[in-house]
């Protein structure tokens, strides 16, 4: 139903709601285990409401002073920063009304109260053409010789020009010297080279980056510089189909924390590491014989019909199996619910992140409050 933001009170938690109006702010996406996401406040003339915006990607942002439509859900009531009750709009569809309006208002020339222009030119020229920069170096090289050239005999500094070619030969001199570490520099930060020797004419010799990548892909092959496709994050990391979240590897109740840490960013990722996870958990590709990781360790961890672990230790044991599983499952929800940040996650739960120094029963508590916390 599409109503004003006055109207929020009328919706029930999980009704499908739309709203018009101006981003009044705009929080940088994020990305996370379900996708990219912004936060943005939207104002009408009736008031303010927050909401989250599914986004394709980090490019598809919104701005503020944008005017939006947008079609979400509303969440539970939860507490917000000022102690107030308050509700957000979740998972958002949005449509761009009217982006906001670009500045008209010319560059000015002079001590810096806007950007000028032709400074701004000058610079981008000079980088982006080593020709500017010879040009410059050399009228500058001029001008120095010819300065130097009038210096009378008496003084300590004099150099002999007595001819146009001997001018010249020194302004060269000039132009070398300023020349080799001018393009070194810019060499080094323009192209993301580094400095591996000296050329025959005796500047600096510069290796590219592309330069650099290419011979190691001769070296350990391309696949490492691949990142992982989506379908093995899915089965890494998990993902979520419209309302469903299907877990993944890094959710099952056997993986360990140290693994966790190990697989690392799944934007840092590459094709061959991905591939060498998914083997070592569900076993080699057509290999009856290579059971994985987590079927063996199911076979290690016997459950019973209700899912509780054979044989666990005594409840309240700092080592028991229980527990165990208790770590795992909150590391799970916290990732589900954007809480990996240990500050983050300490100032909104109450409780020490490195949940392994809790006990059993601090364990229990804070399980049943992330399964209830609404993330904002």
């Amino acid at each position: 139903m599409k109503i004003e933001i006055k109207e929020m009170s009328r919706a029930s938690e999980g009704d499908t709601i739309e709203l018009e109006g101006k981003v009044f702010r705009a929080n940088d996406p994020n990305s996370g285990q379900y996708g990219w996401s912004q936060f943005i406040v939207i104002k009408d003339a009736t008031g303010e409401q927050g909401c989250w915006l599914n986004l394709e990607g980090e490019e598809d942002k919104v701005t503020k002073d944008s005017s939006i439509k947008i079609k979400g859900k509303v969440s539970k009531e939860y507490k917000n920063k000022q102690g107030k009750m308050d509700r957000s709009i979740n998972g958002c569809q949005f449509k761009i009304v009217q982006a906001p309006a670009q500045s008209s208002t010319k560059p000015k020339n002079g001590n810096g109260t806007k950007d000028n222009y032709w400074v701004k030119k000058f610079k981008y020229e000079v980088e982006r053409d080593p020709k500017v920069q010879l040009f410059i170096v050399r009228q500058s090289a001029i001008k120095d010789c010819t300065e130097l050239a009038k210096i009378p005999p008496s003084k300590t500094f004099l150099i002999k020009v007595h001819t146009e070619k001997e001018f010249f030969e020194f302004a060269d001199k000039i132009v070398a010297y300023i020349y080799k570490d001018l393009m070194a520099e810019n060499s080094v930060a323009i192209l993301g080279g580094e400095i591996v020797g000296t050329s025959e004419d005796g500047t600096p010799k510069v290796e590219t980056k592309e330069e650099r990548t290419k011979k190691a892909e001769g070296i350990v092959g391309k696949t490492r510089f691949k990142p992982a496709s989506t379908k093995q994050k899915n089965i890494i990391f998990g993902y979520k189909d419209k309302k469903v979240y299907y877990k993944g590897m890094i959710d099952s109740r056997y993986i360990e924390t140290t693994e966790i840490k190990e697989i690392g960013d799944p934007k840092k990722l590459s094709v061959e590491e991905a591939s060498k996870w998914i083997e070592f958990w569900w076993g080699e590709q057509g290999n009856p014989q290579d059971i994985g990781a987590r079927k063996q360790r199911e076979i290690d961890n016997p459950r019973d019909e209700n899912g509780k672990p054979v044989d666990a230790l005594v409840k309240g044991d700092k080592e028991s199996l229980v527990k165990q599983v208790l770590v795992d499952e909150i590391y799970a929800l916290r990732r589900e619910n954007r809480l990996n940040d240990d500050e983050k996650f300490e100032k909104e739960m109450g409780y020490n992140p490195k949940i392994e120094k809790l006990t059993e029963a601090e364990c229990i508590k804070l399980k049943g409050l992330l399964k209830r916390y609404v993330p904002f």
